[in-house]
């Protein structure tokens, strides 16, 4: 089966996968509006007259935005690791290595600290789909619905 096709079966799977896009996405927009807020205050910037309405005015409001929204992205992504978690021993290895670090169950299999045959593995794997198919059928709570609403969407300056 492919990647994506099964990606889409598993929700919690796809929640991950968005969440860890946006926390890069955020980490560098926090970077980036650090660099353009030094400009402003200390750099080349720094004899430019701000106006109220101007771009140079908002982006310490952009900035704490933008870091506010990276902490609830990482308490969803705490939660959702929280998930897989639930899972012990060989189950929560496969988990993890499948499906956060992308890995196939022979590779999963060749790994030092897993301790299992190909085989087994890919049969543990098959029985692990089967009872994540079946959690999916119930209505599993999105992480990112406990957000708290800030009234506006992730500000790019």
């Amino acid at each position: 089966m492919a990647k994506g096709k099964e990606m889409a079966k598993f929700r919690w799977l796809e929640i991950y996968l968005d969440n860890e896009e946006e926390i890069a996405n955020l980490e560098l927009d926090i970077r980036r509006t650090e660099i353009e807020l030094e400009r402003w205050t200390s750099g080349d910037l720094s004899h430019v007259k701000i106006t109220k309405k101007s771009h140079g005015a908002r982006v310490e409001e952009v900035l704490d935005e933008n870091r506010q929204l990276l902490q609830e992205d990482k308490i969803i992504r705490a939660k959702t690791l929280a998930l897989i978690d639930k899972f012990d021993g060989i189950e929560n290895q496969i988990l993890r290595k499948k499906y956060i670090e992308g890995m196939s169950l022979s590779d999963i299999a060749d790994c030092p600290d897993v301790h299992y045959s190909y085989s087994t593995i890919k049969k543990l794997h098959a029985e692990l789909k089967r009872r994540l198919r079946f959690l999916d059928k119930w209505d599993v709570p999105d992480p990112r619905e406990d957000r708290t609403p800030s009234g506006s969407k992730k500000v790019h300056p």
